[in-house]
């Protein structure tokens, strides 16, 4: 077993992009290019999981690393979805580079809105690689005005693709000179790079893109800048020197080319990521890596053989088979016992690690994707990006009593291994309710908890939240009388109700004067309030925010008991409530959603129509604004997809439960006919 590559000879690049871009195909044809071997299946190491062999694209976060000239690569090659990027979060953390994937035949897509702007947030390095150029629809102009449209001056292009009788050639623009490569189906790769004359026909092009770059780069070097203000032109050995630091701290944006499927370009990239892309110890990096040794948890998958696997990001110190480190989320002691390299599921073992690597890590049972691992007594203050809970609420019913405890397992596992999911367990109701991102999200989830736990599903929606409350006050009486000779039950009970705060769901006051109701059963009063408070008079929905006085009452010396004046408290509240104007809830969630400016018209005017109450609108970035409203859950169920729609998928959405308020009559009407004829 070698020992492990230093820090500085460390990439690890983070592989995004819409779906379809050819991600995964990528990868393959990196990995591909150093195996050497028959040419690779486009997607059989990284996209491994029956569902995403179904429907052939990623689903998940695959980790595929390998060694080439002495440097240890690391690809994470992250699904292109909208409702996929729960795995992107927590990615961003292992990444020191941002590789997007473009197709070049179609452009910017909507995803890749979403994706730019996550890296941003989190001060990623990009680097574009523009793929499918060898199919006869790819245009290389079209494609970079689109890039520097969306995206400014500092996106340049390092190589620029043209086409020659035999193929592709590439120019590479920093070294002034071009590489030609034949597109016939037998001559994969970028084969020995003979670097030779840039064509006549595309000097100019390349004057026009080298022009560019430079002023891309010189922006990143205050001296460079200056000498070039005052008319004198880098040479490409300092070009060179300021082209890694300018990536580094995201100064500008490189665009490649080439074509995954036929291997072209693949070679010249895979240099530029080595020679250019910063390693782990040149990226910024929360933590030093001489530090004491902590870790944070990537991606959390289950293996058919091995089972529980944790992806760590090794963010600081060194780690070693057996290593022993806190979970600081739980405070439990984990004992590593056994690490190794991943490409795809292949695992490889390995005795070492050192900061800045990526490893994997088996059998940590209740070590979730988020957490941090650490040395004992060392606590350190990392940020792990988390994706944002779903929206897209529904119910999983097991097929049988049997089928529920293994669901139940099943969902645990499912939920540490995507933290976007969120259960909501009311034990009382029996309700297992599961928020994910949108229906895509649904499928797949349900498919693999079929799979993994065996079980039979039904996938249902979940219930709206409705309530009840009071409007008036009014008064019962609730009278419990039996007695038939023996031992009776007796109990007269009278209430007075009244609007509560929202919020304080009940307000008992015991209003008793000369013991009529007896001290022991005062309680037993509130008690039978509280039960009819859990079926109110509207659709059994449950009453909230009342309060309620206990005025007066009767007992019985021999007759009257806990039970009995329960009971009456039951019936005198039951007859208040419907004399107080009772009225339907309904939960209302606070939305905040972020989208190109040009549409915010069109959104206003969609929250609206959803009974939506608008409460703000701004501007958070270039050409983004944002949109704060008010809007019942009951109205939400399609927001997402009509959301995506709108706006190309280029929407950010998030909410949260907010209140509860009155449903306007018509719409109660509406709500409480489909609940008796369902």
């Amino acid at each position: 077993m070698s020992g492990p590559v230093p820090t500085e000879r460390i990439r690890n690049v983070l592989v995004v992009g819409h779906t379809g871009t050819g991600k995964s195909t990528l990868v393959e044809a990196l990995l591909h290019s150093v195996r050497g071997g028959s040419p690779p299946d486009a997607r059989a190491t990284v996209d491994s999981e029956p569902e995403e062999r179904e429907r052939g694209h990623s689903l998940s976060l695959a980790v595929v690393s390998f060694e080439v000239d002495g440097y240890r690569i690391n690809l994470l090659d992250a699904p292109g979805g909208a409702e996929a990027l729960g795995d992107v979060h927590p990615a961003l953390l292992a990444a020191d580079t941002a590789l997007f994937v473009i197709d070049a035949t179609v452009g910017l897509q909507p995803q890749h809105e979403e994706l730019w702007r996550l890296c941003e947030v989190h001060g990623l390095p990009r680097v574009v690689f523009c793929n499918k150029f060898d199919l006869e629809r790819a245009d290389a102009g079209a494609v970079l005005d689109d890039l520097r449209a969306r995206y400014g001056r500092p996106m340049a292009a390092v190589h620029l693709p043209f086409r020659h009788p035999s193929g592709i050639g590439i120019v590479d623009v920093l070294h002034g000179d071009a590489i030609e490569m034949s597109t016939a189906p037998r001559a994969r790769g970028d084969g020995e790079k003979v670097r030779e004359p840039i064509p006549d026909d595309q000097t100019d092009a390349a004057a026009d893109a080298r022009d560019a770059l430079v002023e891309a780069v010189v922006e990143n070097d205050d001296d460079l800048l200056e000498r070039y203000l005052d008319g004198q032109q880098p040479t490409t050995a300092e070009l060179a020197e300021v082209f890694a630091h300018g990536i580094a701290q995201g100064g500008f944006f490189p665009v490649l080319w080439g074509s995954a499927t036929l291997g072209i370009g693949v070679d010249l990239l895979l240099q530029f990521l080595i020679e250019e892309c910063p390693s782990p110890a040149e990226a910024p990096h929360p933590l030093p890596h001489d530090g004491p040794t902590a870790a944070v948890v990537v991606k959390t998958y289950s293996d058919q053989f091995v089972g529980r696997i944790n992806v760590l990001r090794l963010l600081s110190g060194e780690l070693r088979v057996d290593d022993r480190l806190v979970d600081r989320r739980t405070g439990e002691t984990r004992r590593l016992h056994h690490l190794f390299s991943l490409c795809g599921r292949e695992q490889t073992p390995t005795g070492r690690v050192v900061a800045g690597d990526l490893v994997a890590v088996s059998k940590l049972d209740d070590v979730c994707t988020g957490d941090v691992l650490a040395a004992d007594g060392f606590e350190p203050a990392v940020d792990v990006p988390v994706a944002p809970s779903g929206f897209h609420r529904v119910m999983l019913q097991p097929g049988s009593v049997a089928d529920d405890d293994k669901l139940t397992a099943a969902l645990q596992r499912l939920v540490q291994e995507d933290p976007s999911i969120r259960v909501e367990l009311d034990p009382a109701a029996g309700t297992r309710v599961i928020a994910f991102q949108g229906p895509s999200h649904v499928e797949v989830s349900v498919a693999r908890l079929v799979r993994r736990a065996g079980v039979e599903v039904e996938v249902v929606p979940a219930p709206i939240d409705y309530r009840s409350t009071i409007r008036s006050a009014a008064a019962g009486v609730g009278r419990h009388v039996k007695q038939s000779g023996g031992h009776g039950q007796f109990g007269v009970v009278h209430l007075e109700i009244g609007p509560a705060a929202p919020g304080s769901g009940l307000e008992f006051t015991d209003a008793i004067v000369g013991g009529v109701v007896p001290g022991q059963y005062i309680g037993s009063v509130e008690k039978g309030v509280r039960a009819a408070m859990t079926e109110g008079p509207l659709g059994g929905f449950p009453v909230v925010d009342v309060a309620v006085r206990l005025v007066d009452g009767k007992h019985h010396s021999v007759d009257s008991s806990d039970a009995a004046f329960q009971m009456a408290g039951i019936l005198a509240f039951r007859e208040a409530v419907a004399r107080a104007d009772p009225v339907l809830l309904e939960p209302v969630a606070r939305v905040t959603v972020v989208v190109p400016e040009d549409v915010v018209g069109a959104l206003l005017s969609d929250l609206s129509a959803r009974r939506g109450r608008i409460l703000g609108t701004g501007a958070v970035g270039p050409g983004r604004s944002q949109v704060e409203a008010c809007v019942p859950e009951a109205e939400l169920v399609d927001l997402p997809a009509d959301l995506r729609a709108l706006t190309s998928g280029r929407a950010e959405l998030s909410l949260a439960y907010d209140h509860h308020d009155e449903v306007p009559e018509a719409v109660a009407r509406r709500v409480l006919e489909e609940l008796v004829t369902s």
